[in-house]
This record gives structure tokens, sequence and C-alpha cells, in this order.
């Protein structure tokens, strides 16, 4: 089993209830569709989201712009099959930065 992260840009759509997302962004120049499930530290984030405002992450919200993420992939190889990529998204930095506090300046 081989493991890496990485960092995509792109337009989101998550399904919280099942705990999927897709991604669409571009990879090496062309169009690419990842899809795969959330991590469970994020499912949690999106669960404790009230729809329409409220919460962590609103999951009606976050496809109405595009979104830096890092999404971690699996790469499974196994005896006698095809080798297998299973995507798991890990974070969403876009709405992270807007939860922080901003730090206030000394007057």
């Amino acid at each position: 089993m081989d493991e890496h992260s990485n960092e995509y840009i792109g337009i989101l759509y998550v399904l919280p209830q099942s705990h999927v997302f897709e991604l669409h962004t571009s990879v090496h120049g062309e169009a690419t569709t990842i899809t795969g499930s959330l991590s469970q530290q994020l499912a949690q984030q999106f669960a404790t989201a009230v729809p329409g405002g409220g919460g962590m992450i609103d999951p009606c919200q976050i496809a109405l712009r595009p979104r830096r993420v890092e999404v971690v992939t699996r790469e499974l190889h196994e005896r006698h099959r095809a080798p297998r990529k299973m995507h798991f998204l890990t974070r969403v930095f876009d709405v992270e930065e807007q939860g922080r506090p901003v730090p206030m300046s000394t007057v």
C-alpha cells in the first residue's frame, strides 16, 4: 500500500450524510474529477454544521467557489488484482482560514 497527499484547487461537492466528495479540478492541464470519502475528522465537522448558517463547515456553501483542499491517495496492490486508488478528503484550507481569529493590532 502506497499513500501520498496532494493539494488541489477546484470546485468541491460534498454529501455529508454519505461521507463522500467530488472534486472538479485540473491535473497537468487536463480537467479531472476526483471522487472519494471524507476523513473522519472532516465528516464530524460537516455533521455539526447547520445548513444555511452556523457550524464549522456548511456543505451548502462549499461549492459556491473554488476551494484549496488536501486529498490523501492510497494505492492498494493486491495479489492477482489490478491496483486500485482510494481518495480521502482530509482538509478544506479556505474554510479553516476563515474560521481563525484575526489578531487585533495594538493601539
